[in-house]
Parts: C-alpha cells; structure tokens; sequence
C-alpha cells in the first residue's frame, strides 16, 4: 500500500514539535546524567548507598508527579485546546532549570538546599506529564490515520535528541572540566544550558497551529470535567494502555541510568561511558524513525509483539557481555539495545491515540502515558538498585526489563480479543454508536 506524503503543513508542524520535544527533554533528563556529581554536590555528607538511593529518589519523585501534570493540563487541553498546554508547560519546564543552576549548595545554606532541589525536579515532573502527551495528541491529530507511526515516531526522534544532547552535553563536561572543576561551577551549566533552551522552545511553539480534530469538536462534545469522564467511560483501557507503554518507561530508564550502572558496577570509565551512550542514544534516534515507517507498512500491533519477543530472548546473553569488561562489548549491547528498543515507541503511541475519542483523548493518552512512566520509569532506578543488593547480582536489571517485557507482551496480544478502541477521527458523542475495532490494531493490522 502506498502511503500519501505529508503536506507542507503536516512537515511543519512535525518539525516543530520535535524541536520542542529536544528542547524540552533535555531539561528533564539532565539531572539524571549528572546523578553521581549532583550526590558528591547535595549528599556529600551521607554514605555512599544512601547518597546514590537520596540522589535517585529525587529523580523518581519527578517521575511520580507526571500523571498529576498529565491530568492537570490534560483538563485544559481537552477543554481549550492541545496548544495552550504548550506554553504553560514550557514555562514550569524552564525556571526550575535556571532555579537548580543558581540553587547555592547544602555548604551555603544547609538542609534548605536539596528541599529547593527537590522542589524544582517536582515543577518539571508535573510539566513533563502535561508535555509528551500533549505532544504525541497534537501530532497525531494533525496527520491521517495510517501515517501516525512516522509522524509519531518524529515526535520522538526529537524527544530523544533531547536525551542525546544530555548525554552529549555530559559528555563534554567531563572530557574538557576536572572533577573539582565540575563540582565547584561545571554541574551548574548543564541547568543553565536547559533554562535557556526553555526560552527557545516558546519561540518556537507560537508557530504552532490547533488540530482541526479539536476545533471540529461541538460545543456540546467537550467535557466539563475530562478525567472524570475518562475512568467513568474507559478506566479498563487506561490500565491496558498503561501495560502497553510500561515497556517504554523501561527502555529510555536505561539510557539514562546505564552509564552510572556500568561505571558502580562494572567499574568501566564513566567518561568513555558517556561517549558510548551518545553513540547509542544516535542509533536509537534512527532506529526510531524506522520503526514509524514499519509502523504504518504492517501494523502497530505486529511490529510491537516482534520488537517484545526479540527484547525477551536477547536481554540476558546481551547483560552478560558486560561482565568481560571490554568496552567493545559494551558497545554492542547498547547498539543492539538502540535497534530492538527502536521499534516500541511509535507502536504504543499509535494504539494510545487509536484508543481514545477525540473529546478525552488527550487524557486518556496522558493518564495512561504518564502512570507508566511513574512508575516504570520513576521507580525502575530504586527497583534495580535494590534488586542488585537483595538478590546479590548485577545482572538482576535485566531480570527486571525481560519481565516487564513479557508483562507488556502478553497485554498487547491478548488485547486484540479482551479490549476495544474507538476510531480516533470521532468525537465522544458520535463514537458511542460507532463501529469499534480491538485495541492494538490499526488498520494495516487488518491486512
């Protein structure tokens, strides 16, 4: 089947929305690839496991905020429409990254600086709950049905540029700076880099238009209270939903939490690390964009259960390698991480948007999106930690990313006959009498 080109429209707004996924993920995740120097700089005082166990908590407790972000801006969205989100999270996003760049340091003003730090990482994790989703809705709106796996797929192409210009920016601070350097002013100018990247992003989003699926919403469609009516009419789906991203959560943790990972356990140089994880985080971006086009060839659903099965069968032997201390090995577990990870994204993102009718779409892609990602992602640094303490192995991670892979797995296969999604194009009122297809299946699925 040949697949109609985007309108210069459509190209538009999809490059912009992944310019302002980088900007805005680079702002998120920074903290995290400054982990081991923010615990030298905040916790300095406390033992080595508590400062790692502190250093991360802070970091998940950002992660647990999203779906409260999500519901929060997903109320105005659904109601007002999906740019005006844009702005404000833009906004919640950005001053706390300038606020952790100037916050003084617990020699200054003691106990009262990791709270400021903590209370920044909250105002970005509730505006990263407002913002993927927000995202992943607006792009999905603007294109048609059976080219939402590219567009999709763009999305994060940008969304994880903003993971490879942390690991980048990382990456040069620890190559060109000393460790003292780095722990007296260098920790702060990744912060500053983000606040700044923050001001860029709202430039660029004022070129952004609505989605003619929102505007085309009568008045009487809109619902006074989105969420509400979300778990009164699709409580089951959102749980589904939520089994269908987990692994998602799971897979960008790992790029975020390896280098600290490899560098504790393995004793591999976390330098070296950081130059490996840019290159891997690059092959994932590709990858990405490969898997949007399977996506719209052959169905969300059946590139989905590929990408699962070969995670399940390859994740062990490849966590092996690690334990030979070869970073030539090491490189080949992250590259055949990036290919296989590759593929998941625009498949889950494609069934969330399928899943919802037009008037609670936003929030029921956020709630779902953001509660998988709370708690599979958030938790996923303190559930490997611990794991690797209690069971006494390094390999133990891996132990965890197979069974959250099966979990997500066998949601999405028994789906197609337990579950059912409303054609995406309708409004609430009209999608009540509509045909309804099984969740997890787009119409290439059909073939």
């Amino acid at each position: 089947m040949t697949l109609a080109p985007f309108t210069r429209s459509q190209k538009k707004t999809l490059f912009l929305s992944a310019l302002g996924g980088v900007l805005e993920f680079y702002d998120f995740i920074i903290y995290i690839f400054l982990a081991p120097i923010i615990e030298k700089v905040f916790f300095s005082g406390n033992s080595s496991s508590v400062a790692t166990l502190k250093t991360l908590a802070i970091f998940s407790i950002g992660y647990l905020l999203r779906p409260l972000g999500g519901i929060i801006f997903s109320h105005f969205g659904d109601r007002y429409g999906r740019k005006v989100v844009f702005l404000l999270t833009v906004i919640f996003m950005a001053l706390p990254s300038f606020g952790i760049a100037l916050l003084p340091t617990p020699a200054q003003i003691g106990l009262a600086s990791p709270i400021l730090l903590l209370i920044c990482r909250m105002m970005q994790g509730l505006a990263l709950g407002g913002e993927i989703p927000a995202a992943i809705t607006f792009v999905a709106e603007h294109v048609p049905l059976n080219r939402r796996g590219f567009a999709l797929s763009t999305l994060f192409f940008g969304i994880n540029m903003g993971l490879l210009l942390g690991s980048l920016v990382t990456s040069i601070l620890t190559s060109f700076l000393t460790e003292n350097e780095i722990l007296t002013y260098g920790w702060r100018l990744p912060f500053l880099l983000g606040g700044i990247f923050g001001l860029a992003s709202i430039s660029v989003r004022r070129y952004l238009q609505e989605t003619a699926a929102f505007t085309a919403l009568k008045k009487q469609d809109l619902q006074e209270f989105p969420f509400a009516s979300l778990m009164r009419s699709s409580s089951k789906k959102v749980l589904e939903c939520v089994m269908l991203v987990a692994i998602g959560g799971v897979s960008v943790f790992f790029y975020l939490y390896w280098p600290q990972y490899l560098h504790q356990y393995f004793q591999y140089d976390f330098a070296q690390l950081m130059r490996i994880n840019t290159m891997a985080t690059l092959v994932l971006n590709i990858s990405i964009l490969i898997g949007g086009l399977l996506c719209d060839r052959f169905g969300s659903r059946t590139l989905y259960l590929i990408g699962i099965t070969c995670l399940v069968l390859v994740t062990y032997p490849l966590f092996t390698l690690l334990s030979y201390h070869s970073m030539t090995l090491v490189m080949i577990t992250y590259f055949s991480f990036s290919l296989l990870f590759g593929f998941i994204p625009a498949c889950y993102c494609v069934m969330l948007t399928e899943a919802f009718p037009t008037a609670i779409r936003y929030s029921g892609v956020a709630t779902s999106y953001n509660l998988a990602y709370a708690f599979f992602g958030g938790f996923s640094p303190i559930i490997c930690t611990l794991a690797i303490s209690t069971f006494n192995s390094v390999l133990a991670p891996a132990a965890y990313l197979i069974l959250v892979a099966i979990l997500s797995g066998m949601t999405c296969f028994l789906g197609r006959e337990r579950f059912q999604s409303l054609k995406g194009s309708l409004s609430q009122k009209e999608s009540m009498n509509a045909s309804i297809m099984p969740i997890g299946i787009s119409p290439n699925d059909s073939r």
